[in-house]
């Protein structure tokens, strides 16, 4: 409160916000507003964005063009699944791939017929409970291609790495289903990413109501 405006992504954190510093403070809010003492805080919305023409304008580029078909020539004609996250727990990436193994079992008839490529971003790699994190996908990922993969087909492709703008796109464009589940998120811009890229007006985004960009 000693900020003269505070900003959230969403009505809905902001009204979380509110609701906080009446219930501990006992602050009451008009339209935003919070008088505390001899001076006032404005709490409003700042829903964050992206470039769309940037993203809407690489899917047509050259290069782009040529990353994909580079993944077409790895991934034949099989259906692509593609998640895009920070490592980090509130993205729900191990339930994630829980499910993916259990719709595997459930469904074989869709074995080797699609692939999940997992992107995660290293982040806080020097905090434990982050390297802990990290080695449990590694083992889920390790569990889940040993169980269902054969000579031809690895059920996950995983990326434990930044990716370059082009090749993002290229996998954007390439992927039939995005998948944006976290537990809990600010914003989420990989949803919009994807969205903007497909000019092609095809693709599917799976995206969880606890991500800002759901509001």
């Amino acid at each position: 409160l000693g900020a003269d405006l505070v900003g959230f992504h969403t009505w809905d954190y902001a009204g979380h916000f509110l609701a906080s510093v009446r219930f501990l403070l006992g602050h009451d809010s008009s339209m935003g507003r919070i008088v505390t003492g001899d001076r006032v805080a404005r709490v409003d919305v700042f829903p964050m964005g992206i470039d769309y023409e940037r993203f809407a304008e690489a899917a047509r580029k050259p290069e782009v063009t040529r990353e994909i078909k580079t993944l077409d020539r790895s991934l034949g004609q099989r259906k692509v699944l593609l998640s895009v996250d920070r490592l980090d727990y509130t993205k729900g990436i191990l339930r994630r791939l829980a499910v993916f193994a259990l719709f595997l079992e459930r469904h074989p008839e869709y074995r080797e017929k699609l692939t999940y490529v997992l992107v995660v971003v290293p982040s806080r790699t020097m905090v434990a409970q982050y390297a802990q994190l990290k080695q449990q996908i590694d083992e889920s990922v390790g569990a889940i291609n040993g169980k269902y993969g054969t000579i031809h087909w690895v059920p996950i492709s995983y990326m434990y790495r930044s990716v370059p703008f082009n090749s993002l796109m290229a996998l954007y464009r390439r992927a039939d289903v995005a998948l944006v589940t976290p537990v809990r998120d600010g914003m989420n811009l990989v949803a919009k990413e994807y969205l903007a890229s497909r000019t092609d007006k095809r693709g599917v985004l799976v995206l969880s109501e606890t991500a800002g960009a759901a509001r």
